[in-house]
C-alpha cells in the first residue's frame, strides 16, 4: 500500500529554518532571526543576475514558494510572482541548491511545511 505525503502546513508550533544558527546558545527569537539573515545571505550570495534582466533593466520581486519536507530538504519550488529575464528560473536554481533545513514540527512531530520567499532583483546588488 503506498502511503501519501501529509499535506504541507502553512504555519507550524515550530516553523522550519534555514541552518547556521543552532550552536550559538540563542534564544528561540533570536536563532530565528539569525536564521533569516543566513538565508537572505546565501540567497544574495549564490544569485547571479540574469544577463537578459540587466539588458532590459528588468528589476523587482519574485515570490517563490516550496516545501521543507521533514528530514529538511526542500521539494516542489516553484515561481508565484514573475518579473521575466530569466529571473525566476535563477531564484529556483538557488532554491535547488540550498543545505537541508531545520525541519519544523508540529505536537513534537516533524512536519511538512509550506514555506514563500521574496527575492528582490535590483542591478545594484
Amino acid at each position: 500500500m503506498i502511503q501519501e505525503k501529509d499535506a504541507p502546513l502553512i504555519i507550524a508550533e515550530v516553523m522550519p529554518r534555514f541552518p547556521g544558527c543552532e550552536d550559538q546558545g540563542l534564544s528561540k527569537e533570536e536563532r530565528k532571526t539569525c536564521a533569516d539573515k543566513k538565508l537572505l545571505e546565501y540567497i544574495y550570495e549564490h544569485i547571479d543576475y540574469p544577463q537578459a534582466a540587466l539588458q532590459n533593466d528588468i528589476s523587482g520581486m519574485i515570490v517563490v514558494q516550496f516545501v521543507v519536507e521533514t528530514d529538511g530538504s526542500i521539494t516542489g519550488a516553484e515561481v508565484l510572482k514573475e518579473i521575466g529575464g530569466g529571473c525566476g528560473r535563477e531564484v529556483l536554481r538557488v532554491i535547488d541548491s540550498m543545505p537541508n533545513w531545520i525541519p519544523g514540527s508540529q505536537q513534537g512531530r516533524k512536519v511538512r511545511v509550506m514555506f514563500r520567499l521574496p527575492v528582490r532583483f535590483e542591478p545594484s546588488r
